[in-house]
């Protein structure tokens, strides 16, 4: 009991945590929309969800890693990181707003919904991001369970006037994410919450770091919507709708992956005084335990899948084995490239390996031949789509990490004649 205790007080414990509850509550949402929306209403649940995640990501790497890793207790630097954080938020609400009352996805007042749900998920996000920053694992359950409630009493209150819809959903995020934002403002200690300084912000420094981390960070949900796009496109949201599933069932899979994942950074962050060849040992071993952990959580969640199909579906579509055998591969694939990732922008090669993650459209190239080629070959496209982690892992400790490790051999003086 002392150990498992010890274990638990331990941040990357903490991060995992934050992590579950965090995917809890998308996944809640997930699951509800495959419950309520049918197989179609769930794929175009997940192309509006994961655009939103899109966003999300360009904020997390731009002003959460930035944060992380740069001084923010300069007061130029901290005053760039409110006015990234706002302004993207800001007009990232607006662009969801008006996309989705101008396609027709949501009426004018739900689209509105939708672009302030935008604009608090992204906040919320990055208020979380500065309580990792802290080192305050440990209070994210609370702000996500927050979230959690408050989204699930708004679907409640929907139901009772009527069918759930699509805009059922969206007010269900808004009203979730702005009560779980207000937690995480009040969860931050009272000198790090982000009320100013706002004047001569060094937006370039942040700028300068940030975007590369922004970039990388968009990769992944790139990826997935890209994946979305492509399979809907050539085989219909129906047809994507039971590998959405399969991802929806996975989830808790990748989410041990995502959790020391943002441990990882800060972690690297306090021990970067150590040698190269040293951390890269250490940074091997992470690869190894991490994978390990994640593919037999894998094998745990196929061989729970003829119980648990039946409560996320309703009996209503089949989830394909091959989609989460393909999801659980996705995870294992990212687990091996994460460690490595975070070395690498800790040493400041945040552009490099940028670079190289764009080798993981490779698997999206993967993806688009089996679907337009093969008639039904969608269920394997979430296999395919695990080709490019694995590709970057290798790129980015052969090419980066390897060479700062290795001994610096020095000179030898030229002899006098």
């Amino acid at each position: 009991m002392t150990r498992l205790l010890r274990l638990l007080r331990r941040p990357a414990a903490g991060a995992v945590a934050g992590q579950v509850t965090q995917a809890v509550a998308g996944l809640v949402l997930s699951v509800a929309a495959a419950r309520w929306l049918g197989a179609a209403g769930l794929a175009t649940f997940s192309l509006v969800y994961g655009l939103v995640v899109l966003v999300t990501a360009v904020v997390s790497g731009l002003v959460g890693d930035s944060l992380t890793v740069l001084d923010r207790s300069d007061p130029r630097i901290r005053a760039a990181l409110h006015v990234w954080a706002v302004g993207i938020s800001s007009a990232a609400g607006l662009a969801g707003g008006a996309l989705a009352a101008a396609t027709g996805l949501l009426p004018g007042w739900a689209a509105a919904v939708l672009g302030l749900a935008v604009t608090a998920f992204v906040l919320e996000d990055t208020l979380r991001r500065l309580l990792m920053a802290i080192g305050r694992f440990w209070v994210l359950p609370a702000v996500d369970c927050t979230g959690l409630l408050l989204a699930v009493g708004a679907l409640a209150g929907c139901a009772l006037t009527g069918p759930l819809t699509l805009a059922s959903f969206a007010l269900a995020l808004l009203v979730g994410q702005a009560g779980a934002a207000a937690v995480a403002w009040w969860l931050v200690p009272p000198a790090e919450r982000p009320r100013g300084p706002w004047r001569a912000p060094d937006l370039g420094a942040v700028w300068g770091f940030g975007i590369w981390r922004a970039g990388a960070q968009t990769v992944r949900p790139a990826l997935l919507t890209g994946l979305r796009l492509v399979v809907v496109a050539a085989a219909g949201a129906a047809a994507y709708g039971p590998l959405e599933a399969a991802r929806v069932y996975t989830a808790p899979v990748l989410v041990v992956v995502t959790g020391l994942g943002s441990f990882l950074l800060p972690h690297y962050v306090a021990t970067r005084g150590r040698p190269p060849a040293e951390q890269l040992r250490a940074a091997d071993r992470a690869v190894a335990a991490l994978a390990g952990a994640v593919a037999a959580l894998g094998v745990l969640t196929l061989a729970g899948q003829p119980v648990a199909e039946p409560l996320l579906t309703g009996g209503a579509y089949t989830v394909p084995v091959a989609a989460v055998v393909g999801w659980s591969g996705y995870a294992v694939a990212s687990a091996v490239l994460l460690p490595y990732s975070a070395l690498a922008t800790v040493h400041g090669r945040q552009r490099r390996v940028l670079a190289l993650r764009l080798l993981e459209f490779a698997g999206l190239a993967a993806v688009c031949a089996l679907v337009v080629g093969v008639d039904g070959a969608q269920v394997w496209a979430p296999l395919a789509l695990a080709v490019g982690p694995l590709l970057v892992a290798v790129a980015v400790r052969q090419t980066v990490l390897r060479p700062l490790s290795a001994p610096v051999v020095a000179r030898p003086e030229p002899v006098a004649a």
